[in-house]
């Protein structure tokens, strides 16, 4: 990769790399001027954009460290070629194992007074030292609610007297070892990961309406060797899943069930999947398809049951992902869920090709809006000054550090 080309760090540009199981993506862009989000993505400017089938990564997981650093190197360099200059920071879009998506809360005595902001940034530092402490990468971790004497759940609950403030808290984790790979995978391409996005959240991002996020959504993104939920309510991500098959498993059944290779697998999968008429062809093909896209659409309700909440909390599900191009997608999973469902893409913006107008990209422009919701981060205000650097994943080489003595247990 040409590293030759001058960098450029400005306020306004950014880049984003998504790191998937079937594709690695980067994206450079130019945010629009002004404090409101929704104005500088709208007003956003694609410099480049470029992207590699990944090789290497198998259900988010490192297999072959050197094939998934050169994925990554060939789509940036491809970015950077277009943009004209070089990047050095990225924000990182990944899907690395298992997820542990918890729920916790914190307490504070506050002895009658009203709440001030204060009493808010302590109970807040009171839940970031809890979480903080968890066996786990965290990669999320954000208050979804305030209550005062344990009724009354708020965003704000400043100016309210009461004897406690309580704090709720989402909590997303990825497993050390996977989660650390995949990122050394990035840093030996010579980028620095600025900070770090789950593919679901970023995918929520970029798909899913206020209203729907308000009101409570699901958003399920079928990649292509994962297929991972976000849940969110009342305005906040609250839950997620992730599970280790998407579309290369669909691909592979094919290629078993009908004793074809998997370039002709690939093929069917791609010609009977977007297009009703074509999938006539192949009836049994479609069959197939619609039970394998079933199993997973199951498998994540499950998950949601299994919460005790999140089913309950989506009043919508969007599809986002390579794997929602499926004509019949959404079909089947209103069938299973019992709720209204839609397809999610990603908005158009200025120099945006028009093969990123669709729901497999959705990740990769996610990753931009995420700029916009760091500050939801734990991490970003009490990293610094816990020794970490201040950010939602610049702490990556403290956790580097706490691995080294870890690893042993592995």
């Amino acid at each position: 990769m040409d590293r030759t080309r001058t960098s450029r760090k400005t306020g306004k540009t950014m880049a984003v790399l998504d790191v998937g199981s079937s594709k690695t993506g980067c994206l450079i862009v130019e945010t629009g001027d002004g404090d409101n989000p929704a104005f500088c993505l709208l007003n956003a400017r694609v410099l480049g954009v470029g992207y590699q089938r990944s090789q290497g990564l198998k259900g988010g997981v490192v297999l072959d460290a050197t094939a998934v650093e050169m994925s990554i190197r060939s789509a940036v360099d491809k970015a950077e070629r277009q943009a004209g200059f070089s990047i050095d920071e990225v924000t990182v879009c990944l899907n690395a194992g298992r997820f542990h998506s918890q729920n916790c809360g914190a307490v504070l005595d506050i002895g009658g007074a009203k709440v001030k902001n204060s009493h808010v940034e302590a109970v807040l530092r009171q839940g970031w030292e809890q979480v903080s402490k968890a066996p786990y990468a965290i990669l999320h971790a954000q208050p979804v609610g305030f209550a005062i004497d344990g009724v009354a759940r708020m965003d704000n609950p400043a100016g309210f007297p009461g004897q406690r403030l309580f704090a709720d808290f989402h909590v997303l984790g990825g497993e050390y070892q996977h989660v650390r790979r995949l990122l050394g995978c990035v840093e030996d391409s010579y980028l620095t990961p600025r900070s770090v996005v789950v593919a679901p959240y970023a995918s929520a991002l970029a798909s899913l309406r206020q209203r729907e996020i308000n009101e409570g959504a699901a958003i399920i993104d079928l990649g292509g060797g994962t297929s991972s939920l976000a849940v969110f309510s009342g305005g906040h991500f609250v839950f997620a899943s992730s599970l280790a098959k998407g579309g290369i498993a669909v691909s592979a059944a094919l290629a078993k069930t009908f004793g074809i290779s998997w370039k002709e697998a690939e093929r069917i999968k791609l010609l009977v999947g977007r297009k009703r008429q074509q999938g006539s062809a192949w009836p049994k093909g479609v069959e197939l398809i619609r039970k394998q896209y079933a199993s997973i659409f199951l498998h994540q309700k499950k998950k949601m049951m299994d919460s005790g909440f999140a089913l309950d909390a989506a009043k919508y599900v969007v599809l986002a992902g390579g794997g929602a191009l499926f004509f019949d997608a959404a079909r089947i999973a209103a069938d299973i869920f019992d709720k209204p469902v839609r397809i999610g893409s990603p908005a158009t913006v200025q120099g945006m090709p028009s093969q990123l107008v669709n729901p497999a990209f959705a990740a990769l422009w996610g990753g931009v809006a995420y700029k916009y919701e760091e500050h939801r981060e734990l991490a970003s205000r009490f990293c610094s000054s816990s020794g970490y650097v201040k950010g939602s994943f610049s702490r990556l080489g403290s956790w580097f550090q706490r691995l080294a003595g870890q690893e042993r247990h592995w």
